[in-house]
């Protein structure tokens, strides 16, 4: 194998995983936001499934791709004492309407747009049972199991669904399309906690010793291929003297 090729496979998947961290530090202060991990298969398996394959490795060509997927583990909590701001206790996400279809988000500021719609921070409508929430310019109230009361009287009901191996949502602009993931038939609601807004669950200070490691497995391989094309600069000049 081409110990240019495996160097610079890595120092590909090195770039990948600095843009996640990088992606990852610039949102640890937004509300509902999940962390992306950057994975790949161990080495070894890479080569036995190229072989396998009858393809050798050979220069420019990637052995295996980074594979990014959320972290769906849920945020500290953290109280704000707004009674339109909502986090799930629990499991669970809301369900935004999006120009390509539903998205999904852990977070829940709320508030009512100039059209009389309840919308998330990002300007997207928020799903009911009944389709998008519409209220009037009263107060409104949100219960922990949803219901929606304005003048005395339940108007909606937050949608709340629940998502089998939500790590594989995708990210579409501050929200999450479905991707991989799908929705579980549950019947039972997550509670809601009123007056509290979920911190993303980005562990800034793992993230900075995770860009320094990277970084310098980077810079390290840096140095192996100028050693590498030094030794074959001294090798081609010995030749030339023969």
């Amino acid at each position: 194998m081409d110990l240019m090729v495996v160097a610079a496979d890595a120092m590909r998947q090195d770039a990948v995983r600095l843009q996640r961290i990088a992606q990852n530090l610039s949102n640890a202060l937004t509300p509902g936001y999940k962390k992306q991990v950057a994975s790949s298969q161990p080495f070894g398996a890479q080569f036995d499934a190229a072989n396998a394959a009858g393809q050798p490795a050979r220069a420019g060509a990637s052995m295996a791709s980074v594979q990014a997927r959320l972290d769906p583990s849920a945020g500290t909590l953290r109280v704000t004492g707004s009674a339109s701001d909502v986090a799930i206790d629990g499991d669970g996400f809301f369900e935004l309407a999006h120009p390509s279809g539903a998205v999904y988000s852990r977070r829940g500021d709320f508030h009512v747009d100039a059209n009389g719609r309840l919308v998330g921070a990002l300007g997207l409508p928020v799903m009911g049972a009944g389709g998008e929430i519409r209220l009037t310019a009263e107060p409104f109230t949100i219960a922990a199991n949803g219901d929606i009361t304005q003048a005395g009287a339940v108007v909606a009901k937050l949608r709340t669904v629940r998502l089998a191996r939500a790590e594989l949502l995708e990210p579409v602009g501050g929200v999450y399309a479905l991707g991989g993931a799908t929705l579980e038939d549950v019947a039972a609601v997550p509670r809601l906690r009123i007056g509290y807004q979920e911190n993303s669950n980005v562990d800034s200070a793992r993230e900075m010793v995770g860009m320094t490691e990277t970084v310098r497995h980077f810079e390290s391989l840096q140095k192996l291929m100028q050693g590498y094309d030094e030794v074959l600069e001294k090798s081609i000049r010995k030749l030339g003297e023969f």
